[in-house]
């Protein structure tokens, strides 16, 4: 991972606790957040899957205004997403796996951040919040929202007939919910003279499926449940319509909106998907999102990146996009800040998301992570599935049903292990400056001394070395030399693996009856050698 060392310095000089500087850098400008409950990839134009879509002329304008992330993944649930964006952390490091969950306030939430940054900030969460286990009405003030109007929980018996939450009150409302969301984000707005981040969270198109008010959907067959969840759909696309539109000129033009999914969509109008495989489930179905950014510092309009994204990395993106430089991310969340304007090849080397069961309305528990082209689900009983998603989008063969070639053996492998440090630990492989590292993915307990980092060692000899710290295998890859030989020595000198290179560029090393232990690898190449250190585990 490429080190991003004037964001380093520039974040040491923050920790350093110079206050002048975060508001000399600190923007102004506005930031909505709108997430859309229950809306996988299948239910929106846009994001390569054919179907009976929504009509969303307003969510259509928007998307083409700005810049579509077409590898975007949510959990499987909407609790776990909404905690991790509202922490910037995975479910292992806040306990939020499954819906019901409860964020602790412990964790920074996404409003306490940026007041960090820019205490003039004013900040709002419209809509669903379902982080607090039991429902708890206090709930949004105690992670330092200035407004809360909504649902607590994930219950409401109609969307003309719930049980509004309004800043430490809860009463029925007979009022349509997706309209009263808008009414309030709007009264809201209107009376904020300073900057804003709104957090608007819409309940649709989450059931009860219905028919909505008649003027908020373009018509068609509304008499079956995929006719009732598009008309769902509209009507939301109505009311974003409706906000935008309500803004001022000024306004628009200072305003950064970012749309996303919290999960697939539910197995009764999947689309495209094999059938069982939407919500709920670590499938592509269940967990591949729609997302995109317009507005205020995007300039890449019309496009699309097929960039790893996680919705966790919402947080450090906001964090980055208000004058927060930080060293890659913050937590688990990898900013994408960069990418807003620029297509660069920096991006996660992974992605992964998690999913615990629940009281019987879901049995599925595990994990999933990918690379670039594979993808692995490991589930709490220890069968996994592995797929090819270039040539097998829908997952359709799993690889470990026959023998796997040895270079889908080794990414099994790394990818394994990588889940498993995410899981526990804090990752080497990630991009972000987290645990007790003293930069991206070196120093500290279990990453490699940052004078001996990846990043420094791919910018003069060309060689990569991950994981780090290893399990089972470790991969050297050479990229300016092929490589003539390798050896893995004790740190007093003993050799305990030596390999002829053969002319390659990259080789890996079985480790699995090593001890743990701190290693040293001398890896010569035709452009010398090198001396890297690595941590058995």
């Amino acid at each position: 991972m490429v080190f991003r060392s004037y964001k380093f310095f520039l974040f040491s000089i923050l920790m350093l606790g110079i206050d002048c500087i975060k508001i000399a850098t600190a923007q102004n400008h506005n930031i909505v957040l709108i997430i859309a409950d229950d809306l996988g990839v299948d239910a929106l134009n846009g994001f390569g899957m054919e179907g009976n879509h929504a009509t969303t002329r307003h969510l259509d304008s928007l998307m083409l205004a700005g810049l579509r992330f077409t590898n975007t993944w949510a959990a499987p649930v909407c609790t776990p997403t909404r905690a991790g964006i509202m922490s910037g952390k995975y479910g292992s490091k806040t306990g939020v796996k499954t819906a019901p969950g409860n964020l602790d306030t412990i964790h920074i939430s996404l409003a306490k951040a940026i007041k960090a940054i820019n205490p003039s900030y004013k900040t709002a969460v419209v809509g669903k919040w379902h982080i607090a286990h039991p429902a708890n009405e206090i709930h949004p003030k105690w992670h330092d929202w200035d407004h809360y109007t909504g649902v607590i929980a994930a219950k409401w018996n109609a969307y003309d007939d719930w049980e509004k939450t309004e800043n430490d009150v809860t009463l029925t409302s007979n009022e349509y919910a997706t309209s009263y969301f808008t009414d309030d984000a709007l009264s809201w707005v209107k009376k904020s003279n300073n900057p804003w981040f709104l957090w608007m969270a819409h309940i649709a198109p989450h059931s009860p499926l219905h028919v909505p008010p008649s003027h908020m959907y373009a018509g068609g067959q509304v008499n079956n449940n995929a006719g009732k969840y598009r008309a769902m759909i509209e009507s939301m696309d109505y009311e974003i319509g409706r906000f935008i539109d309500s803004l001022t000129v000024d306004q628009k033009a200072n305003t950064t909106f970012i749309f996303i999914g919290d999960n697939g969509t539910p197995a009764n109008v999947l689309q495209g998907f094999p059938a069982g495989r939407g919500k709920k489930t670590l499938y592509q179905g269940g967990i591949h999102v729609p997302m995109f950014v317009t507005g205020k510092g995007v300039t890449r309009i019309g496009e699309e990146d097929s960039s790893l994204i996680s919705v966790i990395d919402i947080y450090a993106t906001v964090l980055e996009m208000l004058g927060e430089e930080l060293p890659g991310g913050i937590y688990n969340s990898y900013s994408f800040n960069h990418l807003l304007t620029n297509p660069s090849i920096e991006s996660r080397k992974y992605n992964f998301m998690e999913l615990d069961a629940n009281n019987g309305n879901f049995t599925v528990e595990g994990y999933a992570i990918r690379n670039s082209k594979y993808k692995l689900i490991e589930y709490s009983d220890n069968n996994a599935e592995f797929f090819d998603l270039k040539t097998d989008s829908f997952e359709l063969i799993n690889l470990l049903e026959n023998s796997l070639s040895v270079t889908e053996q080794s990414i099994y492998d790394e990818l394994k292990l990588e889940a498993n440090v995410r899981i526990t630990s804090w990752s080497c492989n990630d991009g972000i400056k987290n645990g007790d590292e003293e930069a991206i993915d070196c120093g500290g307990t279990y990453c490699v001394e940052c004078s001996l980092g990846a990043g420094e060692l791919m910018n003069t000899s060309g060689i990569l070395v991950y994981p780090n710290p290893a399990i089972n295998q470790l991969t050297i890859k050479s990229v300016l030399a092929n490589l003539v030989s390798v050896k893995v020595t004790t740190v007093e000198g003993s050799v305990l693996r030596s390999l002829k290179g053969n002319q390659l560029k990259e080789i890996r090393i079985n480790l699995k009856d090593i001890s743990k232990q701190v290693l040293f690898l001398v890896v010569k190449t035709a452009n010398g050698t090198q001396t890297i250190k690595v941590l058995k585990n």
